[in-house]
């Protein structure tokens, strides 16, 4: 449900070529937008100063996807995962990298070479994967190595992205593996390839992802909750109702009340006398914070009495005219600008948000995992923070205190689309400043093992 926001022109200075004044452009906006300047000055300056040093770089005949991708370079200094451009799909070769819990593979791969999908990879043209790590972290906004990692991968089938990681790829590109093969793929981006292959992947018969924001089911004395988007029919007519839309009756039909999933989920519990309920969030990306706040009062947990987020937003003319419902008017006037605590100056939509029924009281635990983002991790930091329920698995993908909160925003001289982060989270436990959140006990899965449809949290 993102609605494509125009970026207005800022910078007024004529000199330059289009790619320049995107540059300078964006650093207006930002400056006025994004709550880094209010934050942390110094590190807004180092942000503004290296804008210089990109615009000296940028000529006009450069490709539109070589732009963006020093764009992202440039966005990476915000150290805010929420907050990158899009590059262009006009130059990718036929194949899909992923990273999983520390192994890059490959997901699909043309037919017209060797079937080396799942095999863990560990060099691009002889470059090591440690090498290329380091790589992401500067050309990928992010807020761990985790993240640069996950979204690096989705690029590293991107020409431009290859090139700007050092790989050549005016010759063949050669990918070697831990097994000790090697594949060739032609620098032609569809040379011979008439299919791909798929990696074989045997699904978990408990944990393996629905296609579904949250489902349940009961194995022997255990309730099995995966929970994999922070969205219900409330929180998606909210998000219509904030930004002036209509709700899509498909979407709107798709979606269950979360309130009624967790009294049915507790009815069943109770039929079948089980006390334990295991919550598994390692395929949730987030969505709205206020699914956490529903579930946490679920589990018997009153928000009164627990320390809580700090959260901030930007006050901005810009955001008031895309959602003009949000700011409590006589607020908004007098904090523009400013960096403002949500509470005081946002309209509260959630008042008649539907509450389940039911209470549960028995055992309960969490699990996390690399692609546990946003809204999600901001759960489970409450639950961290506050010592509220054991959390097993592996650090996820996103800082504790970090941006958030996004705008999908078109930009004026390229067209690019762009994400871009209009609040503030600062966990409960401030001083811990922790660049990922850590789960009470490490449990991973190798790569191996979970193609193979073993899980080591469950199993």
């Amino acid at each position: 449900m993102d609605n494509v926001f125009p970026i207005p022109i800022l910078y007024k200075e004529k000199a330059g070529n289009p790619y320049q004044h995107e540059v300078m452009n964006l650093l207006a906006f930002i400056k006025a937008f994004h709550p880094l300047p209010l934050v942390d000055e110094a590190a807004f300056a180092r942000f503004e100063k290296y804008a210089e040093s990109l615009c000296d770089k940028l000529d006009e005949r450069m490709e539109r996807p070589a732009f963006q991708v020093e764009l992202n370079r440039w966005l990476a200094l915000l150290q805010d995962a929420h907050t990158f451009v899009m590059l262009d799909d006009t130059s990718l070769y036929p194949f899909t990298l992923r990273y999983y819990e520390g192994s890059f593979y490959f997901r699909s791969l043309p037919d017209s070479v060797p079937d080396c999908t799942g095999k863990e990879l560990i060099a691009i043209n002889a470059c090591p994967i440690g090498s290329l790590i380091q790589k992401l972290k500067v050309y990928v906004p992010s807020e761990n190595q985790i993240k640069a990692c996950i979204t690096g991968s989705f690029f590293m089938n991107n020409k431009a992205f290859l090139n700007a990681l050092g790989i050549d790829t005016d010759t063949v590109i050669r990918f070697m593996f831990a097994d000790g093969s090697e594949v060739c793929l032609p620098s032609s981006l569809h040379e011979g390839a008439s299919g791909l292959y798929q990696v074989k992947q045997v699904p978990h018969p408990v944990t393996a992802r629905r296609n579904e924001p949250f489902h349940y089911q009961i194995i022997g004395d255990t309730c099995y909750f995966q929970f994999n988007a922070m969205i219900d029919r409330f929180t998606y007519w909210q998000g219509c109702r904030l930004m002036q839309v209509s709700p899509d009756k498909a979407v709107e039909d798709s979606l269950p009340l979360f309130a009624d999933f967790l009294d049915e989920m507790a009815r069943a519990m109770a039929v079948h006398n089980v006390n334990r309920l295991v919550i598994d969030m390692r395929y949730n990306g987030g969505g709205n914070s206020v699914l956490g706040d529903v579930l946490l009062e679920f589990l018997g947990v009153s928000l009164r009495d627990i320390c809580p987020f700090h959260s901030y937003i930007r006050v901005s003319d810009f955001l008031q005219t895309c959602y003009p419902t949000l700011f409590i008017r006589d607020k908004y006037e007098s904090m523009k600008g400013e960096l403002a605590e949500q509470h005081q100056v946002m309209n509260d939509f959630t008042g008649d948000m539907p509450k389940p029924s039911n209470r549960f009281h028995g055992e309960v635990a969490f699990i996390q995992g690399q692609n546990t983002f946003s809204s999600a991790n901001y759960l489970l930091t409450l639950i961290k923070d506050n010592a509220l329920f054991p959390i097993i698995g592996t650090p996820t993908s996103q800082k504790p205190t970090c941006f958030g909160d996004v705008l999908c925003v078109e930009l004026p001289y390229t067209q690019t689309q762009a994400y871009i982060s209009h609040s503030y989270f600062v966990r409960p436990d401030e001083r811990n400043q922790d660049t990922s959140l850590l789960p009470d006990s490490l449990v991973r899965t190798s790569l191996k093992d979970w193609l193979n449809g073993k899980d080591a949290c469950w199993d």
